[in-house]
């Protein structure tokens, strides 16, 4: 259960004071204005602390959030962004990888070996005469066997290494541009899930001042009733809309702290951290005007993606060519060594060598493969090249669509405007009609009831606006 505390102009007033039911005077901060149906009537001057009971009784303190703050906050902590951001860094390293084949390649090895056994052969070590050789045993090995080895290898033409050096640059370009655009989809999100947060909010204190209506008409029917000015089905009838309202807070408040438990799991904020949002909106932005298509291509992060994947694939293409040249290489060798039987390491016998050579490989068949290769990227870039058109469509779709949204928008806040000032007139003629005997309990509720729905409505289409709005910014590339 959420408790909330916040300061709004409700539907009941403009500006105006009223008492609660500890007899507290309470003044409303959100100003509805009525100086211009373009103004947002949503100047959301919010200060909403939304409190979990069982950690307000903890002595828990509230973290203010504007929309910048909050939108940071998402920038920063947000897991799908840090994962995506981790995807960069892992393409970072098959550059470093890629690159690392045209550095030199050096090692260095050392062996030893120790003889415990007497090796002999059998070698011919004289002659007795034509034909006649005298054999004798003699000893081949050493106790001791110590070699030093140096050997340094350099790639010196390798159409393959290059291609992939070039793929791996571009899987990062493209990393980078996937990023971006993820990055401005999840803040189009926050920026939609802190308008909306603010509306479940609003929904809230109109259910809550709803209910205190109902309750205090409830209360005034029943003392006529007590009375004898007021019957049994009047004070059923208030009873039950009392009743249904206090249902109707209860659903809101619900809705507002699953709001809220997204609000929270998206920027990564603690699920025990208390909300205030005090961002302040006086008007709505003006309805934006059809773009350049050109410019909003260039704009969109996920468009340059799938631009660097069609260049990826004419990349795959060239090294499919590629396959058909010779790798060269070039290698050098320096040993050293040294042989002693007994205690000596070495000193018997020793030796070194240096040795420089150039290897060529040439490929003359690979079954084919090479060719199916070439096939398959030409296939590739013929599949990007239909999902670019593909994409552009959409994307001017989009735009199109989002367009005639926020137009909509634009003009059902322009009706539930005027919706707005007709419904509080009739509930001020209802309560005053009523005080006077000339209208029934039924006519007031009625009358506040449908002043509640163009509340509601009037809030909807401000949300509504707003996150069409959003969309169209991330559609443009802004």
């Amino acid at each position: 259960m959420i408790k909330i505390i916040s300061n709004y102009l409700t539907h009941r007033t403009f500006g105006t004071r009223r008492k609660d039911r500890r007899g507290r005077n309470e003044e409303k901060s959100l100003i509805f204005s009525l100086r211009s149906p373009r103004l947002c009537v949503m100047n959301f001057k919010i200060m909403c602390c939304i409190i979990l009971a069982c950690f307000a009784a903890a002595g828990v303190s509230a973290e203010e959030y504007d929309m910048d703050t909050y939108l940071a906050l998402v920038e920063r902590n947000n897991p799908d962004l840090l994962i995506r951001f981790k995807d960069i860094e892992l393409a970072r390293t098959d550059v470093a990888l890629a690159r690392s084949v045209f550095f030199p390649r050096a090692g260095v090895q050392g062996s030893y070996g120790r003889n415990f056994i007497e090796q002999t052969q059998s070698m011919a070590v004289a002659s007795q005469g034509p034909g006649a050789l005298v054999f004798q045993d003699i000893r081949t090995n050493f106790d001791n066997e110590l070699i030093l080895g140096v050997g340094i290898s350099q790639t010196l033409f390798n159409a393959g290494a290059f291609s992939n050096y070039s793929k791996a640059k571009l899987g990062q370009a493209i990393r980078e541009q996937s990023f971006e655009a993820a990055r401005q989809a999840v803040l189009c999100a926050a920026k939609k899930l802190y308008v909306r947060a603010q509306l479940t909010l609003l929904v809230v204190e109109i259910r809550e001042s709803s209910e205190h209506f109902s309750l205090e008409q409830y209360q005034r029917v029943e003392r006529r009733y007590q009375a004898g000015a007021a019957t049994e089905m009047d004070l059923l009838s208030a009873e039950v809309d009392w009743r249904t309202k206090t249902d109707a807070v209860m659903e809101a408040r619900k809705n507002a702290e699953l709001v809220l438990l997204a609000f929270r799991d998206l920027a990564g904020i603690p699920h025990s951290q208390a909300i205030v949002l005090i961002q302040e909106r006086t008007e709505l932005p003006e309805s934006p005007e059809s773009p350049d298509f050109g410019s909003v291509l260039a704009g969109r992060a996920d468009y340059r993606a799938l631009l660097l994947s069609r260049e990826l694939t004419e990349l795959e293409q060239k090294a499919a060519r590629n396959a058909f040249l010779p790798e060269v290489s070039a290698s050098f060798n320096y040993a050293l060594g040294g042989m002693g039987n007994g205690s000596s390491l070495t000193g018997d016998y020793d030796f070194s060598s240096a040795a420089l050579g150039i290897t060529v490989t040439i490929p003359i068949s690979t079954g084919g493969a090479r060719l199916a290769r070439m096939k398959a990227a030409q296939l590739q870039q013929e599949k990007a090249t239909i999902a670019m058109s593909q994409r552009e469509t959409a994307i001017e779709s989009e735009i199109i669509e989002l367009l005639l949204r926020i137009e909509d928008a634009s003009q059902r806040f322009e009706s539930a405007y005027r919706t707005v000032e007709t419904a509080q007139r009739a509930v001020a003629l209802a309560q005053a009609a009523y005080t006077n005997g000339q209208a029934t309990y039924l006519t007031v509720m009625d009358a506040q009831d449908k002043l509640d729905m163009v509340w509601l409505n009037f809030a909807n289409v401000n949300f509504e606006y707003l996150s069409a709005y959003y969309d169209w910014e991330l559609a443009v590339g802004k």
